[in-house]
Parts: C-alpha cells; sequence; structure tokens
C-alpha cells in the first residue's frame, strides 16, 4: 500500500479535489494518486476498479467542504445518511482497514462531530485534520505534501547529472520528509498522522 485516494463529494470540493491531485502528482507521481473524476451516484454499484485503488491505498483523504453533511440527492434525502453513497463507503472500508484516514477542512469547513455523522463512520471525528483554503492553498498544500511524505514515497525525478551531490540534492528521503513534518501544527491532536487519540475509557 503505496498510494492516495482522494475521497470527496461532488458539489462541495471537486475543485479543489482537482488542485491537490495534480500537486500531490507532481510530488508523489501519477501512480501513486488516485482522483475518481466522474462521481458515483447514491445506490450505482462501486466499480471494482475503483474498489481495487481504495484497497490498495495507503492514506484516505475526505475532503469536507461546508456542504458536506447536508447535500441531498434527487429525492431531498441528505446523502450521506444513504449507506450505498460513496463517500461513505469509501471512508467506512479505510477506517475498517485501518488505513491512514486524513480529513482535509475547505475554506473554513468543520470537521463533523461524532453525533452529526452515520454511526458507521462516526470514527472520523477522531482523526486529525489539515485545512486547505482558498487564499492560502499553497501553504495549505506544502503542508499536506510535508505529513504525507511520511507515508508515500516522492516520485524520483530524472536527473542528468549522477554525481554524489546532485544526487543528495534531488532525492528526498526520509530524513527530509521528517523535517519537514516537525514543522506542521496539529489542529486537533499531536499523535501520529491519521491514528485515532486514545479515548479516556481505552486501553492505550
Amino acid at each position: 500500500m503505496t498510494g492516495v485516494f482522494i475521497n470527496y463529494r461532488t458539489g462541495d470540493g471537486q475543485d479543489m479535489a482537482v488542485l491537490l491531485n495534480e500537486r500531490l502528482r507532481d510530488v508523489f507521481g501519477k501512480e501513486r494518486v488516485f482522483l475518481d473524476s466522474t462521481g458515483l451516484p447514491a445506490g450505482q454499484q462501486f466499480p471494482p476498479e475503483l474498489k481495487r485503488r481504495l484497497r490498495d491505498a495507503r492514506v484516505l483523504l475526505v475532503l469536507i467542504g461546508r456542504q458536506w453533511l447536508d447535500l441531498e440527492d434527487s429525492e431531498g434525502n441528505r446523502r450521506i445518511a444513504n449507506r450505498k453513497d460513496y463517500v461513505r463507503y469509501e471512508i467506512r472500508k479505510s477506517i475498517k482497514w485501518q488505513k491512514v484516514v486524513l480529513p482535509v477542512l475547505l475554506d473554513g469547513a468543520s470537521l463533523p462531530k461524532a453525533q452529526d455523522l452515520p454511526s458507521d463512520i462516526a470514527g472520523l471525528s477522531d482523526f486529525q485534520y489539515r485545512h486547505l483554503r482558498s487564499r492560502e492553498a499553497d501553504n495549505d498544500l506544502a503542508e499536506i505534501v510535508a505529513v504525507l511524505r511520511n507515508q508515500i514515497p516522492v516520485r524520483q525525478r530524472p536527473s542528468q547529472d549522477t554525481s554524489t551531490s546532485n544526487i543528495a540534492t534531488t532525492h528526498r528521503g526520509p530524513a527530509a520528509a521528517g523535517a519537514n513534518a516537525k514543522a506542521i501544527h496539529y489542529d486537533n491532536d499531536p499523535g501520529p498522522l491519521g491514528k485515532r487519540p486514545p479515548r479516556p475509557w481505552e486501553d492505550e
């Protein structure tokens, strides 16, 4: 498992999803970043290829905008309330498979509280999050990339100069990733990325 799967809801974050997809592909390579550009309506069978890519991914990025919880289907029902909703499916499976889950809050959106989420994805509220804001896009994208470097191999760019000094400057290994990660501000918990903090009534 070495890739990133970008989870987003049509009508609430697809533009940011495209922006994030482009930046991550540039850093990690297109083969390690997956974005479903079509979206799936609730009730439609989850395509085998999407399921395979989700299972193969190490990290799930959950893009959450201000309308994420409240968007409705054609019948006036909240999409998130439908167990077959593809966004909910991807989150549920990723939590079950113990993947690294990173909520990305778009333009001032808040992380949903557990009581506002379906029970099968209520654990989403326990994960660390990052912001992605239009006016701070460069800085926010840099933070997201920095923490992902600890989880995913970066893209190896070809170099004409094979000298030792050039390799040292073009190859960004674990040490460089760790240095970048230390500068990250943790909004809601300083523990390992994508892991839920222990609750008082649980054994650590």
